[in-house]
Order: C-alpha cells, then structure tokens, then sequence
C-alpha cells in the first residue's frame, strides 16, 4: 500500500482528540503505513473562507495538497468536510490551467508547487476500497448481530461528487457495507440523507440548528436505534453536543453518537475507555451494555473464511 498523509483539520485535534485516539489506534493495528506531516493548516473551511475570498481557499487549499504532493503520498483525512475542500479546489486546478499557474506562481515564493497527482480519501471509502472488507473481518473480535445503527452519511463525505468520485451521491452504499460486514443492521430510514444543520451554527443560527439536529434524532428514537454512527467531526458536534444542550433543556432522546473508527475499535477488542469514548457529552453506556449483552459467550474471531472483496490486502 502506498504511503499516505493524514489530514485531521482543524475540528478534531481541538474539539475531539478522542476522535484523533480512535482513529490512530485502528491505523496502527492495521499496520497501515500512514505519516504525519509538518506545516498542514486548516483546509480551509468552505462556508466561510471560501465565501469570503476564492482566491484564499484556493491558495490554502492548493498548498496543503502541495505538501502532500512533494513526499508523493496519497490523503486519508477522518474529516469528511476538509476531503471536500481539498478535493473541490484539487478538481478545479485540475480543468483551469490558467488558475492552477497562478495559484503556482505564488506558491513558488514559499518554494511549493501544486501538481494535484495525490489521491485524496476520506476514512470510509480508504477502508471500503484499499483496506478492504475482508481485512476487516479478520482483524474483529467481537461482531454487532442484533444492534441496530443509523448511519449518517453527511453532505462531505460524497458531496460534490465529480470532485470526490467516490460513491453514489444519491444512493451511497459503502459505509452501509461498512456496517453490515461488522454484523449491524444498518437502519433505513427517511432523514438518513439529510444534512445534520451544523453549518447554521456558524451563522448564528443556533435555534435552526437545534431544528435540525430535532427532526433525525427524533425518528431515530422512535425507530429504537440504538446508535447514530458517523464519520464527521461537524455532524458529531452536531449530535453529540446539541442533543446534549437539547436534553438540558428536557428533551429525550438518548442516541448515543459513535465515530466510525470506535465502532471498529470496539469490533477489534479495545475498550471504551481506550477508545476515549467516556469524553462523550451523550453517554454511550447503554450501546456497550446492550452489545456486551448480546455478544456475551462469543469467542474468536467469527469471519475467519471472510469474502474476496476487490481492494482487499492479502
């Protein structure tokens, strides 16, 4: 497997480093080859930056793949927002000759250069197609048969798609595969697609926020899922931090948010508090103690014959 960068933006070292502890644990017990590198800086962030100046986002933008770009590594971020917007501004380079030079010739006098031939992935389409599902398999402990998971996708991880390229935009399919290869049942349900109305925060517009955050935990508690599980530092804030403020307030819904990459390292056989999940605003005890319930006296490793899923590592 080539070498790859991790890009973890802005959100997660500041607001979730038990986001950043998952993750890292999952990578080294894959014994994926993946690097930190020095002089990354905020993606940027599109809704403001971009809306502000083009020319900024696409400078910053540029310069962050160009980093990437000189060691000949390919991105993996576990931030689906600052995929988007390295990919949107990689894409645009890609067709503008005239904007990629222009964009060059400023990063010349920081002794950079954009070339955009990095492969930029988010964290779900990486372990669906490089890493594989039979790989993942083989590495779990313990599956999670009878529990019942939301996904929610996001607007980034698949938005804009001729940039990304990595999933059907109207109907996504990976990260369910993702979930299903661990056993879950991945619910369907109507608000699966809709935005988690992060975003309006930044705009203060808190209330509207909470609006939306209001509408899918409410059809998740009334399908008794038994966790919201995502891939997207915003949406978490968005589910874990707001439904939590909404709680204080005398709302109930009690959907525990799970990352991506606690989910498997839970599947792997780490512990919660290993996996940082304690730093929570939403208490997870109820997802563990229902799994533990329904996991006790299974042993080993249950995927052993596993699938041959193309991208699979040997």
């Amino acid at each position: 497997m080539k070498e790859f960068a991790v890009f973890w933006g802005c959100t997660i070292q500041t607001r979730f480093p038990f986001i950043e502890k998952s993750t890292r644990i999952v990578l080294d017990s894959f014994k994926l080859p993946y690097r930190d590198i020095d002089g990354f800086t905020c993606c940027p962030e599109k809704s403001l930056v971009n809306n502000i100046d083009h020319g900024a986002f696409v400078l910053t933008a540029a310069r962050n793949v160009a980093l990437v770009d000189e060691k000949n590594y390919d991105l993996v971020s576990p931030c689906t927002g600052c995929v988007s917007n390295l990919a949107t501004v990689q894409s645009e380079l890609k067709v503008n000759s005239r904007e990629k030079d222009e964009v060059n010739s400023l990063l010349k006098e920081v002794g950079r250069e954009f070339k955009g031939t990095a492969r930029l992935q988010h964290l779900i389409p990486f372990f669906h197609d490089v890493v594989g599902i039979h790989t993942i398999k083989r590495h779990m402990k313990k599956d999670f048969s009878g529990m019942r998971i939301a996904l929610h996708y996001g607007c980034h991880m698949i938005r804009p798609s001729h940039a990304l390229r990595n999933d059907d935009p109207l109907n996504p399919r990976k990260f369910d595969n993702l979930i299903r290869a661990m056993g879950a049942e991945s619910l369907q349900y109507i608000t699966k697609m809709m935005c988690c109305g992060q975003g309006l925060d930044r705009i203060d517009e808190h209330d509207m926020a909470l609006h939306f955050a209001r509408i899918k935990l409410k059809e998740l508690k009334a399908m008794g899922a038994d966790a919201i599980v995502l891939c997207c530092p915003s949406c978490f804030l968005q589910f874990d931090n707001n439904q939590f403020l909404m709680e204080k307030e005398g709302e109930k819904f009690g959907i525990p948010v799970i990352y991506y990459t606690e989910l498997l390292g839970l599947s792997m056989g780490f512990t919660p508090d290993e996996l940082g999940m304690s730093s929570h605003r939403i208490d997870v005890a109820p997802f563990i103690k229902k799994w533990e319930k329904l996991s006790a006296g299974k042993a080993g490793n249950p995927f052993e014959e596993g699938l041959n899923e193309p991208g699979a590592l040997g």
